[in-house]
């Protein structure tokens, strides 16, 4: 019978440890998304200096056009790295629902979840529901 009560122990602080892993994830790539943004946004800038700079030759454009290219395919994979973690986050949320639903854990998981759907909508992404 003690046993089975420390595992129940167990198994419920392993379930809040991957909800805050999780969670974590989700909110490190909201993060990375909004740097890369200001990134290409000072890219695009920087583009424009150089067109407006009469000692850049084009092939200094191109570079830098080059560079921001890179810069938004990058966006891809972050969005797609979101989506995969968001979506391990809610198989969590899912699972530790009965046990956790109303831990602060479990809230901020749940809120993750929506500002990462809501950015992920907003990009377009499909979202398996």
């Amino acid at each position: 019978n003690n046993g089975r009560g420390r595992s129940q122990v167990g198994y419920m602080a392993d379930a809040v440890k991957q909800l805050k892993i999780k969670t974590g994830s989700v909110n490190r790539c909201m993060k990375d998304r909004t740097a890369s943004d200001k990134e290409i946004e000072k890219q695009q800038q920087r583009i424009e200096a150089f067109k407006a700079d009469a000692h850049k030759d084009h092939h200094d454009v191109a570079k830098q056009e080059e560079v921001l290219a890179e810069m938004v395919a990058g966006r891809s994979d972050e969005l797609n790295r979101l989506k995969d973690f968001m979506q391990e986050l809610e198989s969590i949320v899912e699972l530790t629902k009965a046990d956790l639903g109303s831990s602060d854990e479990h809230s901020q998981a749940q809120e993750a979840i929506d500002r990462a759907t809501a950015l992920l909508k907003k990009e377009g992404i499909a979202l398996d529901d």
